[in-house]
């Protein structure tokens, strides 16, 4: 699947876990990168759905200041090889 078909997926997860809009967009570096905020509290369930959604990623994390916490996902571009 092209990153960002991925990249779309996992905004449509996240923003089903966390009612949240996540955000979409190409990074300087050719990846598609998701950022979503985080409600205040998750269930359970809804954390679970979070983890799920970013194990598909390449690279994911967490940022938490004392304002708000947040998680993105960062999706490389597929090369097709030829021959």
């Amino acid at each position: 699947m092209r990153a960002n078909y991925k990249a779309f997926d996992l905004a449509i997860r996240l923003a089903s876990a966390t009612g949240t809009r996540p955000r979409v967009r190409r990074a300087a570096a050719g990846c598609y990168r998701v950022d979503a905020a985080l409600p205040g509290t998750l269930s359970d369930e809804a954390h679970l759905a979070v983890l799920a959604a970013l194990a598909g990623a390449d690279r994911y994390g967490h940022q938490y200041t004392e304002a708000a916490q947040a998680v993105w996902a960062e999706l490389d571009e597929e090369w097709e090889q030829s021959g």
